[in-house]
């Protein structure tokens, strides 16, 4: 079963989107794709598998870690709920993902 939820960043420049779409799709069974809105907005469609999630996730906060400050400004949505990556532990975040 594949689940898929939105990142919803600061407006990101190309170099730094097109770092992050690499870093997700280094993940086998991820997809990620810019939303063109002209937001930071991405859709990702993964696995919905324990191990899968955990390398989304470690994706996510592995890309984060390379731009100050982007770790607080993440938020990852599901339907009609949100987390901000940088409030919540990974183990969170994976579960949070779990329940989309």
């Amino acid at each position: 079963m594949m689940i898929t939820f939105t990142l919803d960043l600061p407006k990101l420049s190309e170099s730094q989107q097109i770092q992050l779409e690499e870093a997700l799709l280094k993940v086998p069974r991820v997809d990620a794709l810019a939303l063109d809105d002209g937001s930071g907005r991405f859709s990702i469609t993964t696995a919905e598998d324990n191990r899968v999630l955990r390398d989304t996730v470690a994706a996510l906060y592995g890309w984060a870690s390379g731009h100050p400050g982007m770790v607080m400004q993440m938020k990852v949505v599901c339907p009609e709920k949100e987390v901000t990556l940088g409030k919540h532990s990974p183990n969170d975040v994976i579960y949070f993902l779990s329940t989309c």
